[in-house]
Protein backbone atom coordinates (compact mmCIF):
# COMPACT_ATOMS: atom_id res chain seq x y z
CA UNK A 1 0.00 0.00 0.00
CA UNK A 2 1.26 3.13 -1.03
CA UNK A 3 1.11 6.40 0.40
CA UNK A 4 0.17 9.47 -1.77
CA UNK A 5 1.19 12.74 -1.22
CA UNK A 6 -1.17 15.35 -0.86
CA UNK A 7 -0.82 18.62 -3.11
CA UNK A 8 0.42 21.38 -1.06
CA UNK A 9 -1.36 24.41 -2.08
CA UNK A 10 -0.18 28.17 -1.99
CA UNK A 11 -1.03 29.98 1.51
CA UNK A 12 -3.40 32.16 -0.34
CA UNK A 13 -5.67 29.47 -1.75
CA UNK A 14 -4.98 27.62 1.71
CA UNK A 15 -6.76 30.27 3.11
CA UNK A 16 -9.57 30.01 0.50
CA UNK A 17 -10.17 26.07 0.45
CA UNK A 18 -10.00 26.43 4.53
CA UNK A 19 -12.90 28.78 4.85
CA UNK A 20 -14.97 26.90 1.76
CA UNK A 21 -14.59 23.40 2.95
CA UNK A 22 -13.02 23.20 6.32
CA UNK A 23 -15.46 25.70 7.91
CA UNK A 24 -18.63 24.03 7.20
CA UNK A 25 -18.89 20.52 8.62
CA UNK A 26 -20.51 18.50 6.22
CA UNK A 27 -18.44 20.32 2.63
CA UNK A 28 -15.44 19.41 4.72
CA UNK A 29 -16.83 15.41 5.67
CA UNK A 30 -17.81 15.08 1.58
CA UNK A 31 -14.75 15.64 1.09
CA UNK A 32 -13.44 13.43 3.87
CA UNK A 33 -15.14 10.56 2.18
CA UNK A 34 -14.34 11.04 -1.33
CA UNK A 35 -10.59 11.02 -0.15
CA UNK A 36 -11.07 7.48 1.38
CA UNK A 37 -13.75 6.31 -1.36
CA UNK A 38 -11.31 7.94 -4.35
CA UNK A 39 -14.68 8.07 -6.37
CA UNK A 40 -18.57 8.39 -5.57
CA UNK A 41 -22.09 9.14 -6.43
CA UNK A 42 -23.91 11.60 -4.62
CA UNK A 43 -26.69 8.75 -3.59
CA UNK A 44 -23.93 6.91 -2.10
CA UNK A 45 -22.44 9.83 -0.27
CA UNK A 46 -25.96 10.78 1.11
CA UNK A 47 -26.21 7.48 2.44
CA UNK A 48 -23.05 7.02 3.86
CA UNK A 49 -23.06 10.12 5.66
CA UNK A 50 -26.47 10.43 6.57
CA UNK A 51 -27.09 13.43 4.83
CA UNK A 52 -30.86 14.42 4.39
CA UNK A 53 -31.11 14.13 0.90
CA UNK A 54 -29.77 13.37 -2.13
CA UNK A 55 -29.85 17.06 -3.17
CA UNK A 56 -27.71 18.18 -0.43
CA UNK A 57 -24.96 15.77 -1.24
CA UNK A 58 -25.08 17.30 -4.94
CA UNK A 59 -24.81 20.48 -3.86
CA UNK A 60 -21.82 19.73 -1.62
CA UNK A 61 -20.50 17.75 -4.59
CA UNK A 62 -20.67 20.75 -6.92
CA UNK A 63 -19.35 22.93 -4.54
CA UNK A 64 -16.44 21.11 -4.12
CA UNK A 65 -16.04 20.72 -7.77
CA UNK A 66 -16.18 24.30 -8.24
CA UNK A 67 -13.22 24.46 -5.35
CA UNK A 68 -11.02 22.57 -7.64
CA UNK A 69 -11.39 19.14 -5.21
CA UNK A 70 -13.55 17.03 -7.20
CA UNK A 71 -14.12 16.20 -10.80
CA UNK A 72 -17.33 14.79 -12.32
CA UNK A 73 -17.28 12.49 -15.18
CA UNK A 74 -19.69 11.81 -17.92
CA UNK A 75 -21.62 8.98 -15.78
CA UNK A 76 -22.26 11.47 -12.87
CA UNK A 77 -19.67 10.22 -10.21
CA UNK A 78 -17.04 12.51 -8.42
CA UNK A 79 -13.32 12.05 -8.30
CA UNK A 80 -11.42 13.59 -6.17
CA UNK A 81 -8.63 16.18 -6.15
CA UNK A 82 -6.41 15.33 -3.24
CA UNK A 83 -5.03 18.77 -1.62
CA UNK A 84 -3.48 19.68 1.62
CA UNK A 85 -5.07 22.35 3.59
CA UNK A 86 -6.22 23.27 6.75
CA UNK A 87 -6.37 20.51 8.91
CA UNK A 88 -5.09 17.76 6.19
CA UNK A 89 -1.74 18.72 6.77
CA UNK A 90 -1.41 16.92 9.60
CA UNK A 91 -2.33 13.96 7.81
CA UNK A 92 -0.69 11.24 5.07
CA UNK A 93 -3.48 9.64 2.39
CA UNK A 94 -2.90 5.94 2.01
CA UNK A 95 -5.02 4.59 -0.83
CA UNK A 96 -8.20 3.60 1.73
CA UNK A 97 -6.84 5.41 5.17
CA UNK A 98 -6.19 9.21 6.53
CA UNK A 99 -3.03 8.55 8.97
CA UNK A 100 -1.98 11.46 11.31
CA UNK A 101 1.51 12.52 10.58
CA UNK A 102 2.58 11.73 13.97
CA UNK A 103 2.11 8.12 13.99
CA UNK A 104 4.96 7.53 12.24
CA UNK A 105 6.74 9.18 15.53
CA UNK A 106 4.67 6.92 17.97
CA UNK A 107 6.33 3.62 15.84
CA UNK A 108 10.18 5.48 15.71
CA UNK A 109 9.78 5.37 19.63
CA UNK A 110 7.75 1.95 20.04
CA UNK A 111 11.19 0.76 18.20
CA UNK A 112 13.35 2.22 19.99
CA UNK A 113 12.19 1.49 23.76
CA UNK A 114 12.08 -2.04 22.64
CA UNK A 115 15.61 -1.40 21.02
CA UNK A 116 17.02 -0.09 24.61
CA UNK A 117 14.49 -2.37 26.75
CA UNK A 118 16.26 -5.14 24.88
CA UNK A 119 19.60 -3.80 25.86
CA UNK A 120 19.02 -2.55 29.76
CA UNK A 121 20.73 -5.49 31.19
CA UNK A 122 24.45 -4.68 29.45
CA UNK A 123 24.13 -0.89 30.70
CA UNK A 124 22.65 1.19 33.03
CA UNK A 125 22.76 4.50 30.49
CA UNK A 126 19.81 2.50 28.26
CA UNK A 127 17.19 2.73 31.26
CA UNK A 128 17.69 6.73 30.91
CA UNK A 129 17.33 5.84 26.39
CA UNK A 130 14.31 3.63 27.35
CA UNK A 131 12.80 6.26 29.58
CA UNK A 132 13.12 8.90 27.14
CA UNK A 133 11.64 6.56 24.27
CA UNK A 134 8.72 5.94 26.81
CA UNK A 135 7.82 9.24 26.92
CA UNK A 136 8.08 10.37 23.38
CA UNK A 137 6.05 7.29 22.49
CA UNK A 138 3.33 8.56 25.11
CA UNK A 139 3.38 12.02 23.83
CA UNK A 140 3.80 11.01 20.00
CA UNK A 141 0.37 8.34 20.57
CA UNK A 142 -1.30 10.78 22.63
CA UNK A 143 -0.87 14.02 19.74
CA UNK A 144 -1.68 10.72 17.19
CA UNK A 145 -5.03 10.38 18.41
CA UNK A 146 -6.07 14.32 19.26
CA UNK A 147 -5.03 14.14 15.50
CA UNK A 148 -7.91 11.02 14.53
CA UNK A 149 -10.48 12.88 16.74
CA UNK A 150 -10.01 16.04 14.31
CA UNK A 151 -11.72 14.02 11.47
CA UNK A 152 -15.41 14.19 11.04
CA UNK A 153 -17.04 10.48 11.84
CA UNK A 154 -18.95 9.03 8.44
CA UNK A 155 -21.84 7.31 9.44
CA UNK A 156 -21.45 3.43 9.40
Amino acid sequence: MSAKIHESVPESESVDLEKEVAGEYNTFRVYLFLLKARKSSSREIQRTLGLSSTWLATHHLQKLERLGLATKDRYGDYHVVPKSFGVLRFFVLTQRWIVPRMLFFALMFLVMAIGFLVYLPQHPYFGVAFLVSVIGLAVSTCETIRFYRLLPKTKQ
